[in-house]
């Protein structure tokens, strides 16, 4: 397992170098400028213009192409996200964030049917983060597949146990089909294991209601 593992991540940086390697240095800083941009959420109009500028000479870049989708999504232009998103899984099919990402601009754009074919396909596939995970776990939710939703939360977990993101997920599933006894139980695992902290429980609105008041008697 932990070879196959190796072997997956070890493609995974394969296909990062290849793709850093074909950018002209100067298209590569705005690439990597734009994803930090995007990352810090210091200005998405920042990271937009500079990823624009990156697939107007490049617009075969798989990674551009992802980036400016998920920018766009965020920008609340899921049409646009969607377009990118599509082609980049039509230019690398068995790219797994590329289907994460249609996910999520397909449930953005009512194409449900389509959402749940990406949702089976990127659950097939090797996800690199624990973040695609998580996102996949959300687009699951919204799509009302708990049990998907559950069983990719889960995965996030299994990944990095001590990275709270995806303790947090599974919260969150729990509290959504009004579990609240497990919700609680998760977060309070994970505080006493000091993987997250009450405070940063309590400033979340949606999770805080778990220990300010007892949904169980509303």
């Amino acid at each position: 397992m932990k070879t196959t593992l190796f072997i997956v991540l070890l493609s995974a940086l394969t296909l990062t170098t290849q793709a850093q390697a074909f950018r002209p240095p100067e298209l590569n800083v705005q690439y990597h400028r734009a994803r930090t941009a995007w990352l810090t959420g210091n200005s998405l109009l920042e990271a937009k213009a500079r990823i624009d500028r990156v697939l107007k000479k490049l617009p075969d870049d798989t990674e551009a192409l992802k980036l400016r989708s998920a920018i766009l999504l965020e920008l609340d232009r899921a049409e646009e996200a969607h377009r990118d998103a599509a082609r980049a899984i039509l230019l690398a099919p068995d790219d797994g964030e590329g289907y994460v990402l249609v996910c999520e601009t397909a449930a953005a754009t009512d194409r449900v049917n389509l959402a749940m074919e990406a949702l089976d396909t990127a659950s097939n596939l090797f996800l690199a983060q624990i973040e695609q995970y998580v996102r996949l776990s959300t687009c699951a939710l919204n799509l009302a597949q708990i049990s998907q939703a559950l069983s990719l939360a889960r995965i996030a977990v299994a990944q990095d146990e001590d990275d709270p993101r995806g303790h947090v997920q599974l919260a969150r599933i729990f509290l959504q089909n009004d579990q609240y006894e497990e919700a609680r139980a998760v977060l309070t695992k994970a505080i006493e294991g000091s993987i997250i902290t009450m405070g940063a429980v309590l400033a979340d609105t949606q999770l805080a209601a778990l220990y300010l008041t007892d949904p169980l008697s509303q």
